[in-house]
Parts: structure tokens; sequence; C-alpha cells
């Protein structure tokens, strides 16, 4: 894989500073399931040639409704530029 702009973390580490944010990684599983393994300040990267941004915005409201009621899991979403992917956070 190609090297990993890091600008998206520090306008992470800007927007929570409380949190401990882990160095990115790029995405090899399926969108939901991605979304699954990220542990509290993980930061997956979702490449736009492989991924659909409109599914990877939209997963927390809809495939993940059960985490997110039962369990009360948060994610930040956000587009990057910089490593031409789609970044999503694990906020708790």
């Amino acid at each position: 894989m190609k090297a990993i702009n890091l600008d998206i973390i520090a306008k992470f580490r800007k927007l929570f500073p409380e949190l401990d944010i882990k160095e990115p990684r790029w995405a090899t599983l399926g969108v939901t399931d991605e979304f699954r393994e990220l542990g509290i300040g993980e930061v997956v990267l979702f490449p736009v040639d492989k991924y659909n941004f409109q599914t990877v915005r939209a997963t927390p409201a809809t495939s993940m409704i059960n985490e997110r009621m039962n369990e009360g899991r948060e994610w930040k979403v956000k587009l990057d530029k910089g490593n031409k992917s789609i970044a999503v956070l694990r906020l708790s």
C-alpha cells in the first residue's frame, strides 16, 4: 500500500484533543466489518477508488444502528483529500 499522509490525524486531534488517536490503517474488509473492528481512537482509511463514499458515510446510521443504540458506539466520518480516502475515527 502507499504511504499515509498524516494530515487527517492532525485534524482529528484538533477536533478531539481528549482522545488518544492511533495511526491510521488502510481498509481491507467490507465497510461494516471495518466499522465493527475499530477500537476507540482507531482510524481506518477507505480509498475512494475502491469504496463508495455514500456507503461509508451512511454506515453508522444504517448498518451499525444496533451498535449505536445498544453499545453507545460513535464514529466520525471525514473526507481525506490528502490520502484520496474516506477517514473513519471511532469516538466511543
